[in-house]
């Protein structure tokens, strides 16, 4: 009984928000008006015209109303953002209303999205969707908050306006903002100097072994170790030779949205020269050669977080990346760059 009390409260709590996101317009304020005459005048003249007019008036806001709720029901909203999306800067997106009625079209709907846009679909047929295109900012790197999207429609007949919130979701990481900030010019140019000292021939060379991940390359699975242990195994290499340029990013650094916003600038800036360099955070070392390496770096960063983790010795060919202070040659807790 307590169990059949509780759903019936969440159903009258559910009717009374729908309640909330209905609204009459000036249309349907003269209908109720007229409804409320009609009826009034049938009950004191008793004329059979004046109850075929309540009949009439009183059938067409009740289909108004159960048709206006149907344009509604089965509709889903999705976002998809493009594949590479900077914070800070205008991301493509599409914005997909579909209609999961397969015999039913909605007719006349207008969605409103956060950033202040409407747009109008007169008609989303059955088991189809209606794509427009729209530009989002999002200013923070990183997976974005869930979005509200507004759906109304006044359809059929205007006597009132039928609102319903949904929830979009962004399942695809903003990568960090890549523009030059101040100091970072200098950090860059340093980078380039190293890179050009590149000489003779840079070849792989075994590092150590580790759990095989998601997007491991299977040619280095350590099959022999693998076999004994019941799990598979990669070889992690490394490159060695004379001048390989090594860029390594402090995860345990303050002012640390700011260094991943220089990672993110430096690495972006280096590929577009064609510099050749290998960046390295925490237990992860990627090979940067073509702009689908800095992309996956962006990706990383895009989701990193702060981590006490060990730093590798500085030399003449590895450049940390931190901003923390008597660490690291060059850090300064008041400087732009970091050696």
């Amino acid at each position: 009984m307590m169990l059949r009390s509780g759903k019936l409260r969440d159903r009258l709590r559910r009717r009374w928000r729908e309640g909330i996101l209905h609204k009459v317009t000036p249309l349907g304020a003269m209908m109720v008006a007229l409804l409320l005459a009609s009826g009034i005048l049938a009950l004191t003249t008793t004329q059979n015209v004046f109850f075929l007019l309540f009949s009439l008036l009183f059938g067409s806001s009740l289909i108004s109303s159960f048709v206006n709720r149907l344009m509604l029901a089965g509709l889903v909203v999705r976002l998809e953002v493009a594949e590479h999306a900077v914070a800070g800067e205008a991301a493509d997106c599409l914005l997909i209303v579909e209609n999961k009625k397969r015999w039913l079209a909605s007719f006349a709907l207008e969605a409103i999205v956060p950033v202040g846009r409407r747009f109008y679909f007169p008609c989303v047929e059955g088991a189809s969707r209606a794509v427009v295109e729209l530009d989002v900012v999002w200013l923070q790197r990183g997976v974005p908050d869930a979005m509200v999207v507004e759906l109304s429609t006044r359809f059929p007949f205007g006597f009132s306006v039928r609102r319903t919130l949904l929830t979009v979701r962004v399942s695809d990481a903003i990568y960090p903002s890549i523009r030059e900030q101040a100091g970072f010019a200098a950090v860059l140019k340093e980078l380039e100097e190293k890179s050009l000292g590149v000489t003779g021939v840079v070849e792989p060379e075994f590092h150590q072994l580790s759990s095989y991940a998601v997007g491991d390359d299977w040619r280095r699975i350590a099959w022999g170790k693998s076999a004994r242990s019941g799990e598979l195994f990669v070889r992690q290499m490394r490159s060695v030779g004379e001048g390989r340029l090594r860029v390594w990013l402090d995860l345990g650094s303050p002012q640390f949205e700011r260094l991943v916003e220089l990672a993110a600038y430096v690495v972006w800036e280096l590929q577009y020269k064609s510099a050749k360099f290998v960046f390295g955070s925490g237990g992860t070392e990627m090979e940067v050669q073509s702009r689908h390496d800095a992309y996956n770096i962006l990706r990383f960063l895009a989701t990193v977080v702060p981590s006490r983790v060990e730093v590798p010795p500085h030399d003449s060919y590895t450049h940390i990346l931190s901003f923390r202070t008597g660490h690291l040659p060059g850090a300064g807790a008041d400087s732009a760059s970091a050696d």
